[in-house]
């Protein structure tokens, strides 16, 4: 599972006179080695995660937008040290993006909803400080630039 920053999404609008709240990207990830190449291990698994904006305008006016991507993952594990595993990867699933608005004039306002293709590249790290739990980081172009949170083997 991990916390992601810099999302490669725009929600929507600069807002003037008002306040805005964007949330971390959250995901969880689940991943299985299929089989060694080389000194490495080639895998596959899933990705999904999540992320919102909230923007309040100073007429009291709300702007609501969510993100949920869900893909597939396929990857290359290089073992560097028995505690650091290198990895770099491709990803393509599907992506919802909502909005949603409250207030006093919602006439003629976007607020459509949709669902569409997801794709990304990632590469990454993970440092296992016991045996089966570690950490990882992780730059790419999919929700978010980068990632870190925790990891674990099963």
């Amino acid at each position: 599972m991990g916390i992601g920053v810099g999302s490669r999404y725009n929600y929507g609008m600069k807002v003037i006179g008002g306040s805005s709240t964007v949330s971390p990207a959250i995901s969880l990830s689940y991943e299985k080695g299929l089989m060694a190449v080389g000194p490495g291990v080639l895998g596959a698994g899933i990705f999904a995660g999540y992320q919102g904006a909230k923007y309040v305008l100073t007429s009291g006016d709300k702007w609501k937008y969510t993100d949920v991507m869900m893909t597939v993952r396929g990857s290359f594990h290089y073992p560097v040290t028995p505690e650091f595993d290198a990895y770099g990867g491709v990803g393509v699933g599907v992506r919802h993006s909502g909005v949603s608005f409250e207030g006093s004039n919602p006439n003629g306002l976007d607020t459509n909803s949709s669902t569409g293709l997801a794709y990304g590249l990632f590469v990454g790290g993970r440092y296992f400080l016991f045996e089966n739990f570690g950490a990882f980081a992780e730059l790419g172009y999919d929700q978010t630039y980068l990632k870190v949170g925790l990891t674990g083997k099963f």
